[in-house]
Parts: C-alpha cells; structure tokens; sequence
C-alpha cells in the first residue's frame, strides 16, 4: 500500500504530543505518516523570532492553512487535518456566532466543521479534513478520569469527586464549555494543581492518556472517533 503524508496544524503542545506520541504510531498502521504543525500566533520581525501555539486568532489559522496548502496542493499523497478545541473559538471563526444557536453539541460541531471546509475550499484545499474537538482537549482525559491517580497519586479522593460530577453527561464530549464548566475547568476545580501541569509541563496530560488508550478514548468519544476512522480510511480511498 502506498504511504500518505498527513499534516496536523494544531492548537498547541498538547495537541502536538497527541499527534507525535499517540496517532503517529497508529496511524503508521494504515500507511499514513504524520506531522504535527502548532500554529503561528506571532512573528517578532525586529527579533527574528516565531511563537507557536494558541489559536486565539481565525486570520492567523487560515494563513497557516494557506502556506501548507500552497506548499502541498499538487501533491495527491499529502492531506492536512486540524485539532482545534471548540471551547473559546475565536471570535472570528467561520460560522461561529450562526453556531450558538444550536442546541445540539454534534450539530453545532458539525456546523463550524462544514463553514471551516468551505471557507478553506477557496484555497482549492481538496485534501483538507476540519476537525474540532468537543469541548476540549481535555475532553478525552474523561474518558476515563480515574487515569489522572496515575499524574496525581495524593489526589485520589478529588478524582473520585470529580468523577462523580459528571456522571449526568452521556459520555465526555457532552461536558459543557461554559467558563466555569468546560473539561479543564472541572479538573482544576477539584485538582488545582493541574493548573500547573497544563501551563509548565505539557507532558502531563499525554502521560494520562496513554495510559487509558486509543481503544477506549475512541469508545467514549464518538466524533473523535469519527475523525480517526475518517484519518484511517484515506490511503484505501484515495491510493
């Protein structure tokens, strides 16, 4: 089978250590070799310096879409694929302000997916695959959040109450992206510590989620899911 490549422009180093330590080998499985791109958030000219990481800009999302488009377009071997949270979108973001009035967490996903792949469609992007993660990245550490007593082994009796705090959601990407209520949120809430995990050491959250897997992070997250088998499917389709 012939191998693609498949470009990732992410939100940031979490997202980066997802691609790099979780679906880079697995998707090496189905003949797709992957790299992960953190966005451009600013340019220091005077410095001669580059920040990556955060996308609390659509105009600077686009552009970086623009230069891997523009790079790869005449190469039928080479797709690109985004992970960015729908929790906090920028405001400016394809179809972001039509979204908020649909109730239904899978409809409005698929919503901003959709504005997102026609607005970049006028790129002549034919080989691009939206995705945004419901409701963010932490989204997928409750899957299965007894997994954090591995990072936080003084706090079993906080993961024990956040467990039980969301136990109304039908499974993880449910969880709501209110200020107070989003995935992060919540973990913070019972584990403060987390807090600095997720701001000095970006490890952390992979750490967890290789210990609870691919398999049942797929079980418990359809539209992740959904993505994956999309992302597993392209060389048989498309070679």
């Amino acid at each position: 089978m012939s191998r693609v490549r498949m470009y990732f422009l992410v939100e940031g180093f979490s997202e980066e250590n997802l691609v790099n330590r979780m679906l880079m080998p697995h998707l090496a499985n189905f003949g797709i070799d992957c790299y992960a791109l953190k966005v451009t958030t600013q340019r220091d000219k005077r410095a001669g310096a580059i920040f990556k990481g955060g996308g609390r800009s659509y105009g600077k999302i686009r552009n970086d879409l623009e230069k891997l488009i523009s790079q790869w377009r005449k190469k039928t071997d080479v797709w690109i694929t985004s992970l960015f949270d729908v929790y906090d979108l920028p405001l400016d973001f394809p179809a972001r302000t039509e979204s908020l009035k649909i109730r239904d967490d899978y409809a409005k996903v698929s919503a901003l997916e959709s504005a997102w792949e026609a607005d970049i469609r006028i790129l002549e992007a034919h080989r691009f695959i939206p995705h945004l993660q419901l409701h963010e990245f932490e989204t997928l550490l409750f899957s299965k959040i007894e997994a954090l007593n591995t990072l936080f082994i003084e706090e079993a009796k906080a993961v024990q109450q956040l467990a039980a705090s969301v136990v109304e959601f039908q499974n993880p990407e449910y969880i709501n992206h209110t200020e107070h209520g989003a995935p992060s949120k919540r973990i913070i809430s019972f584990i403060p510590l987390y807090q600095r995990y997720k701001r000095d050491d970006q490890s952390g959250a992979i750490n967890v989620l290789e210990v609870i897997g691919l398999p049942w992070i797929r079980e418990r997250c359809p539209h992740f899911n959904g993505w994956l088998t999309k992302l597993e499917k392209l060389p048989r389709h498309q070679l």
